[in-house]
This record gives structure tokens, C-alpha cells and sequence, in this order.
């Protein structure tokens, strides 16, 4: 049977318990690394001296870390009495890797969008091994989930994966080959039509219409974003609910609504710290402090706040209102993980490639 989480008050209090076993705080920190500071300073370090964090994260997170960054600084200055400043670094997930590896970013920690992003740094010896088990949820703080951004009114009735199959559906959407992130959307296709038809054969037939509907891909979400909001061209555009959520809110408000599918993929962003950088720079603690940070419940509040959805029940609960009713598949509960569809499926050559029928770019 495959695991399908259904998102909700029930699922919330199984999710309690579930931290609960993990051994959080009763203060809502959810982190499973041992490098939190305690109450009191520890005798080899030394919090008199001011430290410097840079950050790496994905696209369209600039407002969410903006607020992350400033609760941080108080939260480190609260525990452990130093000042600490935090610089963000903004771009598509698997450019942020490329610069932190060719030693462009000099990241001291980073929130990609996928966690393969963070392995092939690993592979570079810039982080240590085990990242992924430092922290619960494989050391994915706050989740999203696959949706749709539709215009206002809803004119073509968009409401389920299904309806993107539909004859007449212009489809708006980025290439897996050149943004990592767009992975998230085509194994959403792929995890929903599995997950129905528990039969391969008839999943690829469903990926294969529904990017039969799409044109042409685009190099990243910043150029789905602008052909679907600002040059009107296509009825639905494959993103995720923080980033339809944000815009519609925000710079597209009147235009788009958003349309998250009553079955649909968990988006799980990853952190890590980049071991060998923040050693370099003697920041490891502090580094290591904020990745803690991010699962504390000062943190995902801030992160709820933004449209991202909360890994604990009682922010889950304070947020209700704000995020319907979904059940969310996920890549390891649902599919066979990341590295075995990256390998299948995101390989030149591969399924991605045969289902999607050799699209040529959107600005081609």
C-alpha cells in the first residue's frame, strides 16, 4: 500500500506524536542535531566575537528569509549572547549548488530545493556525510506541495491533475534539465498518476498528455512566472502552492488563483550545513545553530506565515484556515526516492525525456 498523508487535524496530532517520539523540546525545537547550544555557554566557545552567516536558498524565498534571518539574529543573541549577521544568496536551486561548488557562493549553509542538489555538493567534499540524518524529516524543515496557478475566475474549471490532460489546456511550465525545482512538478504528475492507477504503463500515458499540452518548457520558474502572469500566455502554470500563494497575494493579486489538487505531491526544501566552508570560516556553531532554528516553532510560524506548510500540529493548527485540505504523496513514501528518479527518469535520454515528447524551450 502506498503512503498517502492526508493533510488536517487527524494527520496533526499523528504528526505530534511522531515528534514526540523523536525527542523534541517542549519548546518546538525539532532538530536531531546535537549542535544546538545549551542554556549556557559552552567553555570552548567563544560568544564575544561576532560572526557572519551566508546563506544559500532557492528562488522566491528572498521575503521568507528576509523575516527567518531577522527572528534568527534575536533567537542566536537570546541563547548564547553573540551577535551574529545572516547575508542570503537567492537562485534557482541546482544554480545555487553549481556556484557553492566551483567555490563562487561561499555558502555556510543552504535550503535548496532538492536534496540531490546538496548530495552533489557532498560529492565535492564540501559536506560531510549523513547530512540528511541530522535532522527529523529528512533534515526538511517545513514542506509545500505541487499546485497550480490559474487565472482569476478559474475560466477552463481547473481543479485536478486530470484536468491538465484535457484537450485545449495550455499548460505553462519549467525544464527538469535546466531547473532542478521543476522536478518537484513532473513527479507530481508521475506520483499522482501512479498512485491512481497503480500501473506504469497507464502513468506514462497520463505524463505524456499532460505535457503534451505544454508547448514549450522554460529555463527556470522566473520565466514560467513571467510568461504566465505578465505575457498571459497559457490557462495553468505547474508550481507550488508557496509561490502561487505569494504572487497571488502580492504582485499578481487579481490575476491568478491558486488550485492545489485534492491529491498531489509533498515539496520538501532541504538544509544543510556546508561543512568545509563554515569550518574554513569558524562559523560551525552558529551555522549549525540556524539549521536548528529552522525547526523550532518560532520558525515555522514565520515560515506558515509565508505559505509554507508547518511539520507541527499546533502550527498546523493555527494556519488551518490557510492551507486546504490535501492528500500529499511523497517522493520516498510514494516513489523510489530521489536518486532513482533522477536516474530514470532525468537522465538524458530518459523518461522524463520520452514522455515529454523532446519540448523544445519556451523561448525558442
Amino acid at each position: 500500500m502506498r503512503k498517502r498523508n492526508r493533510t488536517g487535524f487527524a494527520a496533526a496530532a499523528i504528526l505530534s506524536l511522531s515528534i514526540a517520539i523523536a525527542g523534541c523540546s517542549s519548546s518546538g525545537g525539532g532538530a536531531s542535531s546535537s549542535s544546538e547550544p545549551s542554556e549556557s555557554a559552552s567553555p570552548s566557545s567563544d560568544y564575544s566575537k561576532p560572526v557572519d552567516l551566508l546563506l544559500a536558498a532557492t528562488d522566491g524565498t528572498d521575503e521568507l528569509y528576509k523575516e527567518l534571518n531577522a527572528d534568527f539574529i534575536a533567537y542566536w543573541n537570546e541563547r548564547t549572547g553573540q551577535e551574529v549577521s545572516v547575508h542570503t544568496s537567492v537562485g534557482p536551486s541546482s544554480k545555487q549548488k553549481d556556484a557553492i561548488n566551483s567555490g563562487e557562493l561561499k555558502a555556510d549553509l543552504a535550503v535548496l530545493g532538492v536534496g540531490t542538489d546538496i548530495d552533489d555538493i557532498q560529492a565535492k567534499g564540501l559536506v560531510g556525510e549523513g547530512w540528511q540524518q541530522r535532522y527529523d524529516y529528512i533534515s526538511s524543515p517545513f514542506f509545500t506541495a505541487v499546485a497550480f496557478a490559474v487565472r482569476k475566475g478559474n475560466p477552463k474549471g481547473i481543479r485536478e491533475w486530470e484536468d491538465l490532460a484535457k484537450p485545449g489546456i495550455g499548460i505553462v511550465a519549467a525544464d527538469p534539465h535546466t531547473y532542478s525545482d521543476a522536478r518537484w512538478s513532473y513527479a507530481g504528475a508521475w506520483a499522482y498518476a501512479l498512485d491512481k492507477e497503480g500501473d506504469e504503463e497507464k502513468a506514462k500515458a497520463f505524463v505524456r498528455s499532460v505535457y503534451a499540452n505544454a508547448p514549450g518548457l522554460d529555463a527556470d520558474d522566473a520565466a514560467s512566472q513571467a510568461r504566465f502572469i505578465d505575457q498571459g500566455v497559457g490557462d495553468v502554470w505547474i508550481t507550488t502552492e508557496a509561490q502561487a500563494r505569494r504572487l497571488a497575494e502580492s504582485s499578481a493579486q487579481g490575476k491568478i488563483e491558486v488550485v492545489v489538487p485534492s491529491v498531489t505531491l509533498t515539496v520538501e526544501p532541504i538544509v544543510s550545513v556546508i561543512d568545509k566552508n563554515a569550518d574554513a570560516k569558524g562559523v560551525r556553531e552558529a551555522a549549525n545553530g540556524y539549521a536548528d532554528y529552522l525547526f523550532t516553532e518560532r520558525a515555522q510560524t514565520i515560515a506558515s506565515e509565508h505559505f509554507y506548510r508547518s511539520r507541527y500540529a499546533s502550527i498546523a493548527e493555527q494556519f488551518a484556515d490557510r492551507f486546504p485540505e490535501t492528500t500529499l504523496l511523497t517522493v520516498d513514501g510514494n516513489l523510489s526516492g530521489w536518486e532513482d528518479l533522477n536516474s530514470v527518469h532525468f537522465a538524458e535520454g530518459g523518461l522524463f525525456d520520452q514522455l515529454a515528447g523532446g519540448l523544445k524551450s519556451a523561448g525558442s
